[in-house]
């Protein structure tokens, strides 16, 4: 029995360091995955923040995008408020002119009135009797021969008016149909004032006046002359619309078309060019 004793004692004197060396590799082992696991969490947690990180940038990237989406819009809004203001224009500048007329009419007929007022009114009467009720007065003899002297107020010579009292005087017989009177005005204009900035104008409302007459070769000769010596005239556009009415009016489709195509394309945001594609479309139509 001592014997047996004394050699389990000496196997397990053997197989001790045996354990001992497996428990500090095993020891090891867990060392080392506990720190690769520490090591990942680290990485995780760095993998997770930069994540963070990128998700509030692409939030701020969303919020600059929508910011910049709004503007676009604001842009495009203001754009076509511009185009319309820019379309407005010419109807307001027209209306600004018709209104003008109207006065310059106003004006004449006081002038008028004023004269007839002064070439009818009596002189001072003579000390004598004091006329009767019923009797004629000598306002009332005179009243008729007034009538015959007062003439009808004569339109100033151009040479005491100032340009724009032409241009006026001459829109204003535009506005009263008086076609003719208003020719003989605006060409006088031109030839008074050759260098003034409504030149063009004056042109053109020649040959607006030759349209309303139906004379529409003399029409279409006048818009050729603006077209051609006034290519940045405010009147351009519409001279190629009125330009191409005329031609449509003596039977010449085809020309008529050609003169739209080119005022849609020279002027797409003007409205004579809207005008223009619903000719072409008619004309193309027929």
């Amino acid at each position: 029995m001592t014997k047996g004793r004394t050699g389990a004692l000496v196997v397990s004197l053997i197989l001790l360091p045996c354990l001992l060396a497996g428990q500090d590799r095993s020891k090891k082992a867990y060392e080392l995955i506990y720190e690769d696991i520490q090591a990942l969490k680290k990485q995780v947690s760095a993998l997770e923040e930069k994540i963070g990180q990128a998700a509030d940038g692409v939030e701020a990237l969303r919020t600059d995008l929508g910011d910049l989406r709004a503007m676009v819009k604001s842009l495009q809004g203001n754009q076509a408020s511009l185009s319309e203001s820019v379309r407005n224009v010419p109807s307001q500048y027209n209306y600004l002119l018709d209104r003008i007329g109207q006065i310059n009419l106003a004006l004449d007929k006081i002038a008028q009135d004023i004269l007839t007022i002064k070439g009818g009114q009596p002189q001072a009467p003579a000390a004598g009797p004091e006329a009767k009720p019923g009797s004629p007065s000598a306002t009332d003899k005179k009243a008729p021969e007034a009538k015959k002297e007062a003439p009808a107020a004569p339109r100033p010579q151009p040479t005491n008016l100032s340009p724009q009292e032409v241009y006026n005087t001459s829109y204003a017989d535009y506005l009263k149909g008086s076609f003719e009177l208003a020719i003989d005005g605006f060409k006088m204009y031109r030839a008074s004032f050759p260098d003034s900035p409504l030149a063009d104008n004056a042109l053109y409302w020649i040959a607006e006046c030759h349209y309303s007459l139906r004379k529409f070769s003399e029409a279409i000769d006048e818009f050729n002359d603006l077209i051609l010596n006034y290519p940045q005239s405010d009147k351009i556009a519409a001279a190629y619309l009125k330009k191409g009415l005329a031609l449509g009016e003596i039977k010449k489709k085809d020309e008529a078309l050609a003169v739209f195509r080119l005022l849609v394309s020279k002027f797409p945001l003007e409205e004579e060019a809207k005008i223009a594609q619903e000719k072409i479309k008619e004309l193309a139509g027929k």
